[in-house]
Formats: structure tokens, sequence, C-alpha cells
């Protein structure tokens, strides 16, 4: 993966979810597919090329989670459809939806532990078994898209 940013940002959990991102580009607005999202930024799956580098107004909707997110973010890699995006600045309420996630037991990557902190770090999270009952129909999607993920850091 094409990348640039920093070490930080890439051993910080990244929960693995769905939902809808909208990135202001220019004209119509450009939009994808989110596939995990972390304090420092998110990974986004879409046909739109955005250069490493480009910063711009981001919006996103986590599946099932009734708060928008609203931002600036930047392109810090690109691999095939899927663009990893770093937040720029502060986006309110990041931590709530944080938090919620993992009370939903929602599955996840990294090596540090969620922001609550409750065990010992381990590099793939993904084995929490509550969650893997509810992707089971998105498991192969998941199974494509780990390798990507564990590359990002």
């Amino acid at each position: 993966m094409k990348s640039i940013g920093n070490p930080e940002r890439r051993r910080s959990v990244r929960y693995i979810v769905g939902g809808q991102v909208i990135f202001h580009t220019g004209s119509p607005d450009s939009c994808g597919e989110l596939v995990n999202v972390g304090r420092h930024g998110m990974l986004v799956r879409t046909s739109v090329r955005v250069p490493v580098g480009t910063q711009f107004r981001s919006g996103f909707v986590v599946n099932g989670y009734p708060t928008s997110f609203q931002g600036e973010s930047q392109v810090v890699g690109i691999s095939g459809d899927l663009l990893a995006m770093k937040f720029v600045g502060t986006t309110p309420e990041l931590g709530s939806l944080l938090r919620w996630l993992d009370r939903e037991n929602t599955p996840w990557t990294g090596l540090e532990e969620p922001d609550c902190g409750r065990a010992t770090p381990t590099p793939v999270a993904a084995t929490r078994a509550p969650a893997s009952s509810r992707i089971s129909t998105a498991e192969p999607e998941l199974d494509s898209i780990l390798p990507f993920v564990e590359a990002m850091g």
C-alpha cells in the first residue's frame, strides 16, 4: 500500500464496521463504504481515485449508530479500491462511537487495547467470539480485506 503518515496511527485499534462515507473532493461529492474506523482515521472502499496527501472535508456514519460525524481528513494510503484516511484535527464525539463499538463487541484489529483499556494488547482482536457470529454473512469479505487492514499497521 502506498502511504505516508504517522506510526502512532498504525498502532491504534481499528473497529471493523460498515457504513457510508462522503468526502468533498469536488462537485459532486464522492462517496464510499466504511471498512474500519479508529481514533486516528478510517479505511474506505471507493472507486474514486484521490492522490495520497489530499486533504478534504468528510463525513461518515457507522451502521447502527445514531450519530453521523464530520471533519477534515487526509488520504495517507491507497491500495486498489481502498483509501486510508487520517483525521486532521478533532472529530467531535468520536470517543463515544469508539466506546459504543467496544461495548457492542465489534471486531477490531490493531496493537493497542480499545480506548476503554480493559485487556492485554493483542495483534488482531477479531477473535472476540460474540462478534464473529454477527458477521458470518460478511466473513468472506472481511477475510479478503484483513490483509489490507493489517498492512496499514
